[in-house]
């Protein structure tokens, strides 16, 4: 039997050829990313859905991939798929949920699966972060899974010489915080949005031809903020849809077809697809994220008020934190060379400073004079990434922290190191 692929929504999916089963980046639980992300469309398979796997891929460590919570309640007897990264948090994490078999693969090389006909190649990103595609053959298909995974055009078009595409998937929308989460005036945010947006449409496109994939199915962008002061990140300035990914296909490259995959629906190995029901109604999804936030609002209420309370001694947590990793290594001053002005919200806030153009005393209270990154948090996300062992990434994809630059100019330094930790 060759390759079929179920889709179960936005980057994860459970591929099967000849009675090996693997499921990809598995989140299956709402909400993640501290308490913000929630399935759009709403799932049709649940972890108990499952049943009993050969392998589970597991691209990048973003809750959105690797949700703890999902992964705790599958097939513990699994072959966890990742690539060989130098940092070894991720495969620490992995091992920790009760997964014995982990086997780490070097990007580039082919392996071959339980001698089933399957083999599978993971393809690097262009970009300073860990993550990863994955390439799956038999002996009829060939399926590339990009999910989120940034690669090149050098990358893309060796992949389109080399390999006969049947299927790929691909994102389609953004998820930033920029510009969302930044005090933009409206008139400028919305600019910045509608150029995010295009630009996310016609790289979904030049990807596509640029692998000469037969089909194209959008992915790893189904997801929806819920709480009622997120509800504006949403907005369709910014977030596409599979059918604008799809419409914007058909427009510019009409020899790829389009293929718009929702929860539960089954692609077969002859390039046809088996619905599981009728797609949703584009035209409604705001409205119906919004009903969605009032069917969910108990449980957003519930979650929200479950989190860890700041401590009195946040403010000495914060200073520790950030001055053991400055004195650790001093070169990260010299690299970001910015002022950073944290507002910290909550019981236990108060206005705090990290000043990376200082060769010391680099953490202190109060506003500064001058600032070139303001960062609004509620404390009890200040207080899980100093002492909780919260990543950072993932507290700025909650798109719960709200940012300010002077000047309008993106510190990458800043961000890369941050992001990181």
């Amino acid at each position: 039997m060759a390759i079929q692929v179920t889709y179960i929504g936005h980057a994860c999916m459970l591929m099967e050829s000849n009675g090996t089963r693997i499921l990809m980046d598995p989140w299956l639980t709402d909400p993640i990313y501290h308490n913000s992300w929630w399935h759009f469309p709403e799932l049709e398979i649940t972890p108990r859905d499952i049943g009993k796997l050969d392998y589970i891929y597991i691209s990048h460590e973003h809750a959105d991939h690797f949700d703890p919570v999902s992964l705790a309640q599958l097939d513990k007897s699994a072959t966890i798929l990742i690539a060989r990264y130098k940092k070894r948090r991720f495969s620490e994490r992995i091992r920790a949920l009760g997964f014995e078999k982990v086997q780490e693969l070097e990007f580039g090389q082919t392996y071959q699966l339980n001698g089933s006909g399957l083999s599978v190649r993971l393809i690097a990103p262009d970009r300073p972060w860990d993550d990863s595609a994955i390439l799956v053959k038999d002996q009829d298909n060939t399926v590339l899974n990009v999910n989120d995974c940034h690669l090149d055009d050098a990358t893309l078009e060796s992949l389109g010489r080399q390999e006969r595409i049947d299927l790929v998937f691909l994102t389609f929308t953004g998820a930033s915080q920029y510009p969302g989460c930044f005090e933009f005036p409206l008139g400028s945010k919305i600019e910045r949005w509608r150029a995010s947006k295009e630009a996310h449409l016609d790289e979904f496109v030049s990807w596509a031809r640029l692998l000469r994939a037969r089909q194209a199915v959008p992915a790893a962008g189904n997801y929806a903020l819920l709480a009622p002061e997120q509800l504006f990140l949403n907005t369709p300035h910014y977030v596409n849809t599979p059918a604008e990914a799809i419409a914007r296909l058909e427009e510019v490259a009409p020899e790829i077809q389009g293929l718009q995959m929702n929860p539960g629906d089954v692609w077969m190995p002859d390039g046809s697809l088996k619905r599981y029901k009728p797609a949703p109604n584009w035209d409604r999804r705001m409205e119906m994220i919004e009903a969605l936030s009032r069917k969910h609002a108990a449980r957003i209420s519930e979650r929200l008020a479950a989190e860890p309370k700041a401590p009195k001694d946040l403010y000495d947590l914060f200073h520790d934190y950030f001055t053991n990793l400055l004195r650790e290594d001093p070169s990260i001053a010299k690299r970001v060379n910015i002022v950073t002005h944290w507002v910290v919200d909550g019981p236990y806030g108060g206005d705090w400073v990290v000043d990376f153009t200082r060769e010391r005393d680099w953490v202190y209270r109060g506003v500064p004079n001058q600032w070139n990154l303001r960062l609004k948090w509620p404390a009890t996300l200040v207080y899980q990434g100093v002492a909780l062992g919260g990543i950072w990434d993932d507290l700025v994809l909650s798109f719960r922290v709200r940012l300010a630059r002077n000047p309008d100019r993106y510190n990458k330094e800043f961000w890369t190191w941050l992001c990181k930790l």
